[in-house]
């Protein structure tokens, strides 16, 4: 049996998505046990206690323990109506937890569907991540004037991190300087100053493991065509359905409903009976 260790950021509005999501993983890993850790964005007493409800409904929860980052330290961050101050802690992530060498950051508004222990085993390759590429398959490389070998740009929202060659680059202060002395770059925050600290230094992940709302809708092919393959592929077969942009299962009013919407409420319900 192994310890998965998972880190996540949520406020008291997203709280009970992240419990919803939490819960799917635990209910599709009865084998492995995981340590959770959130960064709190003022999460209420009450949203702690309901996230914390975890480790006595499943006994394969080993522990929620939340993480506090000084705000201050993202004054200069760029921010709008749906990134927050917030979506930047899980940067400090390897300073909050030097007893970790790995950790697997997934965002709050996502849905398992499977086991995480081949994600969570993955080789990184000597890479410092490993992620999915981001699926509008944006130059964004190329438009903040990033070299780069291949050019590929990834989504943030699922990244399996190794803490400890995180720690040895330095690549918290590196990206916080990205986006102190570049927020004229961060078109798209955070993600944006990540890919530029890591080009060429992040491992690819199959698409099933990040499953975006622009991937699942074919909103546009990859213009790799053996990319458009495994995109496919992941369609069949997501393990990590990422509910990205603005069509959330929980709000669907004046949005195009998202097709994995029924995910999502599957877990809903299980939480509701418990």
């Amino acid at each position: 049996m192994t310890t998965i260790s998972i880190v996540s950021t949520t406020n008291t509005e997203f709280a009970q998505h992240l419990a919803i999501f939490y819960r799917s993983i635990l209910v599709n890993d009865p084998r492995n046990d995981f340590a959770f850790y959130i960064f709190n964005d003022h999460l209420t007493a009450e949203a702690q206690v309901h996230l914390k409800r975890l480790e006595l409904d499943h006994i394969n929860c080993r522990s929620i323990k939340f993480l506090t980052v000084d705000e201050q330290l993202f004054q200069k961050a760029v921010t709008d109506e749906r990134i927050i101050k917030a979506a930047y802690y899980r940067i400090y992530t390897a300073e909050l937890l030097p007893e970790l060498d790995r950790i697997l950051y997934l965002d709050c508004d996502m849905i398992c569907t499977g086991s995480l222990e081949a994600l969570w085993n993955t080789s990184l390759k000597g890479n410092i991540i490993a992620a999915v590429e981001d699926a509008g398959y944006v130059p964004r490389l190329a438009e903040m004037n990033i070299t780069s070998q291949h050019g590929f740009y990834f989504n943030s929202g699922v990244m399996l991190i190794d803490l400890k060659r995180w720690r040895e680059e330095h690549i918290t202060a590196k990206v916080m300087a990205f986006i102190n002395q570049h927020p004229e770059q961060l078109k798209y925050h955070d993600q944006d100053a990540l890919n530029a600290v890591l080009a060429d230094k992040w491992y690819y992940l199959h698409p099933k493991y990040n499953m975006q709302s622009r991937l699942i809708r074919r909103e546009q092919e990859h213009p790799l065509p053996p990319l458009e393959i495994i995109a496919e592929e992941a369609r069949q077969a997501p393990i990590l359905i990422h509910y990205s942009g603005r069509s959330k299962p929980w709000l669907e009013f004046g949005v195009r409903p998202h097709p994995l919407r029924h995910e999502y409420w599957k877990y809903a319900q299980i939480a509701r009976t418990n």
